[in-house]
């Protein structure tokens, strides 16, 4: 999803782009490669933005000029059969930046950083927004629900040996990255 302006009537516009199946990080990345506006949003297909949260961090960004994203607060909607962990319920009502669709984020800064890595097909979320702080990201938090995370049998983070995984893997980069840059 890409929306342009530089009111708060603008207005977002939906475009589909078709890709070759090679996973969430390379999907968003075609669609950042097609978003001609200055500010995007992603949306994983499993999960659903509240009305009104478009107006609401497009309105909290237009308001505050230098900051490069707007966060609203993360709902959790559990589909029947799906165990409400406790984990999970610690993201209730939080701001969760990592969790990509809960922001609002200037296209320029998700450029700058490359946008998201294709190698890492879970966590890429969190690689993503580190990288992001890494580039002086100063997230605007705004007192709204901005996403409701869907909890299902099919979701990918149930499987907690990939999300260990991926864990390590998170880390390794960013200490990768923070030792190129020492002197």
């Amino acid at each position: 999803d890409a929306a342009a302006g530089s009111n708060t009537s603008a207005r977002a516009v939906l475009t589909l782009v078709r890709g070759a199946g090679r996973g969430v990080s390379a999907a968003r990345n075609l669609g950042l490669a097609a978003a001609g506006g200055e500010f995007v949003a992603f949306l994983d297909y499993d999960d659903l933005w509240p009305p009104a949260r478009h107006s609401i961090l497009l309105d909290a960004l237009l308001t505050h000029p230098a900051r490069g994203a707007s966060f609203g607060r993360v709902r959790m909607r559990f589909e029947p059969g799906v165990p409400e962990t406790a984990a999970a319920l610690g993201l209730e009502g939080k701001h969760i930046s990592e969790l990509v669709g809960s922001g609002l984020y200037r296209q320029a800064l998700v450029i700058a950083v490359q946008g998201f890595c294709e190698e890492m097909h879970l966590r890429e979320d969190a690689d993503f927004h580190l990288r992001l702080v890494e580039a002086g990201l100063d997230p605007l938090l705004c007192e709204a629900d901005s996403l409701i995370y869907r909890r299902h049998e099919a979701n990918i983070t149930n499987d907690e040996a990939a999300v260990q995984r991926a864990l390590s893997d998170l880390l390794r980069r960013k200490l990768k990255r923070q030792r190129t840059r020492e002197p």
